[in-house]
């Protein structure tokens, strides 16, 4: 069964959407297209927009995402995500105020499971869409990537 998002929530996304889509380069992988279980080899680019939901295990899913980029890959996320700040603390110490979504799985911090993956976050941007149902309002752009070492010169004399 595919997860249907409201259809007022990919009007409200579909320029922030068309943007990083512009990014793209290399062998590009999107998600929404291609599921990861089809997915083979290295890509230069993987964009995953409101897949995050529907994972049951999202830890394995940004992981498995983080195994197909190529070392100097680029992976975009834009996803709803959790409140933070006071908000967050108060809706996470008392409870959601609203009721869930069956299928949905809206309660998770995508920037720190993204960053438990193993990946650096390079970009992060936290907005509201207001003209959604609650659950769906707070959302996160993330731009990451595979750390790389960085490889210092030695002193010569």
């Amino acid at each position: 069964m595919a997860m249907e998002i409201p259809t007022e929530l990919s009007a409200a996304l579909a320029s922030r959407r068309a943007a990083l889509l512009e990014r793209a380069r290399g062998r590009v992988l999107d998600i929404g297209q291609v599921g990861l279980a089809d997915a083979d080899g290295h890509y230069d680019t993987v964009y995953s927009f409101v897949r995050a939901p529907g994972e049951a295990d999202l830890d394995a899913y940004i992981t498995q995402i983080r195994e197909l980029l190529t070392p100097e890959g680029i992976a975009y996320f834009l996803e709803p995500t959790i409140r933070t700040g006071p908000l967050g603390r108060a809706l996470g110490i008392g409870g959601r105020v609203v009721r869930p979504l069956a299928g949905f799985h809206l309660d998770r911090d995508i920037p720190q499971v993204i960053r438990r993956a193993g990946l650096f976050i390079t970009d992060l941007h936290r907005f509201e869409i207001a003209s959604v149902a609650a659950p769906f309002r707070p959302f996160v752009e993330a731009w990451a990537r595979v750390p790389t070492i960085s490889r210092s010169e030695p002193n010569e004399p």
